[in-house]
């Protein structure tokens, strides 16, 4: 990278401090009665603007106390003694004032009660149960910080330039307002349009299952989440926003949003246009809007054991394009409210989307098979797609007592797919000399219809602990789909030159149909203060049809390619789950038995398949909080995994002369052990975190993939059972704060190691991969400055037992240098500098190095700084490209895809949400 790079950064990051000169409060406290010095006084500072803690010191022997490294504004000076009354003193800094209280006298309580203010403080951080609780106004932020700002104060919790959270090593996928989703669950629309001001606390916690919150019982099914408790001054409002931005080559981010919220009402209507990867601020935080969630009662073909999700997650995957050239619209509405004294809720959310993308992608690989023949092979894709549709999500729910309630969700969605593929791919041997050759071009459109339902009654009893619930599940889903693949495959022989040539032209019409029924009952009875039980039971039974016509071009019917089938499943699933609980220490261990019964019915060739399984699923987790500020825990989880009809039996496809899968009815099941342990200690008087959590795993008789490969490249895919599939995973996060520096250490260290077992042509292939992480974060923060720097590394190795084309190993290291200023006439500008370095290694001759350099000048006017002007650049130093590298045993891989190079965008962002929050002092 040009040296001039590096200085430039180095000059811009070092000219933050000096935009920001510093002023100072000294002051004499005593009391009124003897002018005695007080000693130990509390002195806080409060910034007037949103009444948030900027600095706390003590008054010393001689009552004098002295805050320094203060920036320009309107403060209050909060004054505590014990048995006598606060002191609050408004104070009005310039950027170098020196100002100087010559007696600060404090009165009895006793004298003036009824014209004083009395604080309460509580502890920046503490811990209740498993939840870790940060007090909102124990962080300093900037005026008008959004809770996003707020979150990336907080020691543990990581926030990345795209929004996304990390808190204690995991990713937070749920944010919740006051314990209940802020216009749905996603993490970016509350921590994007609420103010930090607005915030009481924040709690981080591990959500349990909707059963586990029922019965009171951990069944280990748990997601990491935030919670964010709002003032009460703060819990009715508006939020309005208009997100405009445009730039060079037709780069456009278009999104308005506008919602009610009162109490429990909650309105909202949005839309949104984008054709960058970034897409709009509004669209990220209302893509996941949805109606209440539930536990599915979900058991696939394979037979395997009943699987828990959010019952909403349906909505969210619209197949959105997650690489190359994207062009998407979003339009959707969301109402909720609770009435009738509480008892009743509703929760309404439609969608309608479009997206589309391209993409066009190479690669290049080297392979080493078992005979130690080399295959090079090489390949360009053209991939277009594009999904529209709409959706509906809703929930009905009813309080029937105090005790038993009643709950109705439902969702819907429709949606229009197209995809067209057009592919070149060629392989070569260690001479150079073709191997083979295989051009692709696929189209297909389609149509799908999906419903799923949940009714839930659950019922508490008089005696504590002990609970009924049940639910019913209905779900369906149908397609109809129509493909044409056009193939062309040359074959070569050992002198490069061609053998024959294969074509193909198929055109494909599918239809397929599936119901389902489920249901579960669940029972939970305290069996003595510190024993409880519970015990379920579900069913499920599947039937779904899929009927495959495949032509020739000469529209007559292959019938060796085309089916009509008939599937039925059936399940059932018993689970027995014991806890014990004793003051700080709970246990809970229990097995999930399920006998799964299917049957596969070839209507064309009046052919049968019928399977019966039983799955065993043990369980067992263990929670300890050692003091208040410490927990760890221990989770232990088996369980069995049948093969499934495609490893069994798979549908005979031919897309591609050169892949062919085949089943194998011998398969056995697997059975797979995972043992995990996690810690949490705060330091609240040093401001010190430590967490670390480790995972081992193993298999049993592991399902893994055979592959037979000739000299043509064509592979001939199947399965086969093995033991010795293994993984160890684990980190260690620590964090430190300085306050009186305004800085705060981070340091997070991760492996992992796995053993992965496959067999190519009849040699078993043991790959084992391990990867090193390390990541160290420095930031100083003040409310005119921000500057921060993140280095990490990670060190990778793969080997393969039938050798490999190189040492396997692999090095990386990312710097990031990002520096904000508030600058005067309410402007703030922002630079960031990603440096990638991938050096040259015995895999790849050359070094890969890039650095991307983004910045933005933002200026914020009207009321609360409502309205925001916002000019932004990207790759100011034109070096991005789409490239990726991969270094892993007996394969080496490079591959390129579409990108979206640097640009300019003038964007206008009109955001109302400032004004929810009345300008009343907590």
């Amino acid at each position: 990278m040009p040296k001039g790079v590096l200085v430039l950064i180095f000059i811009t990051l070092s000219s933050f401090s000096a935009l920001a000169q510093k002023a100072v409060i000294r002051g004499l406290v005593s009391d009124t009665v003897e002018n005695r010095k007080l000693q130990n006084a509390i002195v806080t500072l409060i910034r007037s603007s949103d009444s948030v803690i900027v600095k706390t010191t003590q008054t010393n022997p001689e009552g004098l106390f002295e805050i320094s490294n203060l920036y320009r504004g309107k403060y209050m000076l909060q004054i505590s003694y014990p048995k006598m009354a606060d002191r609050l003193i408004n104070v009005r800094l310039s950027d170098t004032s020196v100002q100087y209280f010559n007696s600060i006298y404090m009165e009895l309580k006793s004298k003036i009660l009824n014209e004083v203010v009395i604080r309460g403080t509580k502890k920046p951080i503490s811990l209740r149960a498993d939840t870790i609780v940060f007090q909102a106004d124990s962080f300093a932020v900037r005026s008008n910080a959004n809770v996003q700002e707020l979150l990336k104060r907080l020691p543990g919790v990581i926030v990345d330039k795209k929004g996304n959270i990390n808190a204690q090593g995991q990713n937070i996928k749920t944010v919740l307002v006051d314990g209940d989703e802020f216009f749905g669950d996603d993490p970016l629309l509350a921590t994007k349009y609420l103010k930090a001001n607005a915030v009481e606390e924040v709690q981080v916690y591990d959500r349990k299952s909707k059963n586990a919150e029922l019965t009171g019982i951990d069944d280990g099914i748990k997601t990491k989440t935030i919670n964010i408790k709002l003032k009460e001054n703060a819990k009715n409002g508006y939020l309005g926003a208009l997100d405009i931005n445009t730039g060079n080559s037709d780069f456009r981010d278009y999104g308005a949003m506008g919602g009610v919220f009162r109490g429990k009402f909650k309105a909202a209507v949005f839309g949104t246009y984008s054709n960058l990867a970034n897409e709009s601020k509004i669209n990220n935080s209302m893509r996941k809007l949805k109606g209440e969630d539930y536990d599915i009662i979900e058991v696939g073909d394979d037979g395997s054991s009943v699987m828990y999700a959010s019952g909403g997650d349906y909505d969210d995957d619209y197949g959105s394009p997650t690489g190359g050239l994207p062009n998407n619209l979003n339009l959707g509405a969301h109402l909720s409210d609770r009435f009738n004294a509480n008892r009743m809720g509703i929760k309404m959310n439609v969608r309608a989307f479009d997206y589309r993308s391209k993409n066009l992608k190479t690669y290049h690989t080297q392979e080493l098979l078992p005979n130690g023949a080399l295959y090079i092979s090489s390949g360009k894709n053209n991939d277009q797609t594009e999904n529209t549709g709409e959706s509906v999500r809703g929930t009905y729910s009813f309080n029937i007592d105090s005790l038993s309630s009643l709950k109705i969700a439902f969702g819907a969605r429709e949606s229009k797919t197209f995809s067209n593929s057009t592919s070149l791919d060629d392989t070569r041997s260690g001479k150079r000399f073709f191997i083979s050759q295989n051009n692709q071009v696929n189209t297909g459109n389609g149509d799908n219809e999906t419903f799923n339902g949940n009714i839930n009654w659950s019922k508490r009893f008089k005696k504590r602990g002990r609970t009924l619930s049940i639910d019913i599940q209905p779900e369906s889903q149908s397609g109809k789909s129509i493909e044409n693949s056009i193939n062309n495959t040359r074959y070569y022989d050992e002198f490069g030159i061609i053998n024959r040539i294969e074509n193909i032209n198929l055109n494909k019409d599918n239809t397929n149909h599936q119901n389902s029924i489920g249901t579960r009952i669940n029972y939970t009875e305290p069996l003595s203060a510190k024993w409880a039980m519970e015990a379920s039971y579900s069913f499920k039974t599947i039937s779904s049809s899929s009927f495959r016509t495949v032509t020739d071009n000469n529209i007559r019917k292959i019938d060796s390619l085309s089916n009509n089938f008939r599937f039925i499943n059936f399940s059932n699933v018993g689970r027995v789950i014991m806890q014990y609980k004793f003051s700080d220490f709970s246990i809970s261990t229990g097995m999930e038995a399920t006998q799964t019964r299917f049957d596969l019915d070839d209507l064309d060739r009046m052919n049968d398949f019928e399977r019966n399984y039983l799955n065993l699923s043990p369980s067992t987790n263990l929670f300890y909080k050692i003091n208040n500020s410490s927990t760890i825990s221990v989770n232990y989880n088996g369980y069995m995994q049948q093969p499934d009809i495609t490893q069994l039996q798979p549908v005979r496809q031919l897309n591609n002369p050169l892949y062919q899968i085949i089943g194998n009815s011998a398969l056995r099941p697997s059975f797979t052990n995972t043992l995990g342990l996690s810690y949490n200690s705060f330091q609240f008087a040093s401001d010190q975190y430590i967490s670390g959590s480790f995972t081992y795993g193993f298999t049993n008789n592991a399902i893994v993939d055979t592959e037979i490969v000739d000299e043509f490249n064509r592979r001939i895919s199947s399965f086969t059972n093995l033991n010795g599939n293994n993984s160890l995973s684990g980190g260690i996060y620590y964090s430190k704060g300085f306050s009186k520096l305004n800085f705060r250490l981070g340091v997070d260290l991760g492996f992992n190691n796995s053993n992965n077992l496959s067999v190519i042509n009849f040699t078993e292939n043991k790959i084992r991969n391990t990867q090193y992480n390390l990541r160290t974060s420095f930031n100083y923060y003040t409310p005119a400055a921000d500057v921060s720097y993140t280095p990490s590394a990670t060190f990778m190795t793969g080997k393969s037992s039938i050798g490999g084309l190189n040492d396997g190993k692999s090095l990386m290291h990312d710097h990031e240098f990002s520096g904000t200023v508030q600058l005067p006439y309410q402007l703030e500008f922002n630079t960031t500098v990603s440096l990638t370095f991938r050096p040259a290694n015995s895999s790849f001759g050359r070094d890969f190095n890039i650095a991307i350099w983004n910045s933005y000048l933002s200026g914020k006017m009207l009321r609360n700084n409502a309205l925001e002007v916002k000019l932004q650049v990207t790759d100011i130093l034109n070096q991005k490209i789409g490239y990726n590298r991969f270094v892993g045993g007996n394969v080496i891989g490079e591959s390129t895809y579409s990108y979206i190079p640097g640009y300019i965008l003038l964007g206008l962002n009109w955001n109302l949400s400032g004004n929810f929050l009345n300008s009343s002092r907590k």
